[in-house]
């Protein structure tokens, strides 16, 4: 592999619409699914009630409360919206691991991918390669000590003492390793992430596609990323919520 190309854009404007409005059909798309913790929390009872008795384990392995309805409503509506691009009941997806350490359904040739905020849950569904991430901006977090063993001193100087520039740019390297099927190691440093058109050493991103990032609010406090194939031309936004019985 030699040299790939990552395109990097903050989309200042993103209309987030109604589970309506989705197709349920991925044509070199990509679907972005917000879910709002808060909101879905009367109705951890229906949702628990989709989990697998693996699922229930994991999420009773969780000390604090609010992780574990987090995992609930994040792993329940995971099984809601792919049922719904599957054709399938969300209690009887199978969910098996890949080579790649990639998570896949049986069966089916759809890629997804998954990240939780303290208030939000994102979902991306497409048919190639994807990755995305969410954070909540903390004023409080001391980002200054990770800086240089993580970013380029372009992207420290960008950041400067911002934290909503740092968790901007923290998405979008997280993101891209998330897309490309790696975890956060010594390479984080080298992979792009300000605005504009990079090059980039494909080894180090372990593909030989080229890429694009876009990120966008989630709200005031919460920002998001999602790294796609360069061939993939539309992302759409939606609102998701449980239905309660």
């Amino acid at each position: 592999m030699g040299a790939v190309t990552v395109n990097i854009q903050f989309l200042d404007a993103v209309t987030w619409f109604n589970e309506t409005e989705c197709t349920f059909q991925l044509n070199d798309e990509v679907d972005l699914w917000r879910i709002n913790i808060a909101s879905n929390q009367p109705n951890i009872v229906n949702l628990s009630s989709l989990l697998q008795p693996d699922e229930v384990a994991r999420a009773n392995r969780y000390l604090h409360e609010k992780d574990r309805t987090r995992f609930i409503i994040s792993r329940a509506t995971l099984r809601q919206i792919l049922g719904k691009y599957t054709n399938q009941s969300a209690a009887d997806l199978k969910f098996s691991i890949g080579t790649d350490k990639k998570p896949y359904i049986d069966g089916v040739d759809i890629k997804y991918n998954v990240s939780h905020s303290t208030d939000w849950v994102l979902i991306a569904i497409a048919n190639t390669n994807v990755g995305v991430d969410t954070e909540k901006i903390d004023p409080l977090f001391d980002f200054t000590s990770i800086l240089e063993d993580n970013f380029s001193k372009a992207e420290i100087d960008f950041i400067g003492q911002s934290p909503q520039n740092f968790f901007l740019l923290w998405t979008r390297k997280e993101a891209l390793t998330k897309g490309t099927g790696q975890g956060l190691d010594e390479n984080l440093k080298y992979m792009p992430c300000l605005d504009g058109l990079h090059p980039a050493d494909a080894q180090v991103l372990i593909t030989d596609k080229n890429l694009q990032i876009k990120s966008f609010k989630i709200d005031g406090m919460n920002c998001g990323s999602v790294a796609l194939e360069s061939k993939i031309q539309k992302l759409n936004f939606f609102d998701y919520i449980h239905p309660a019985k």
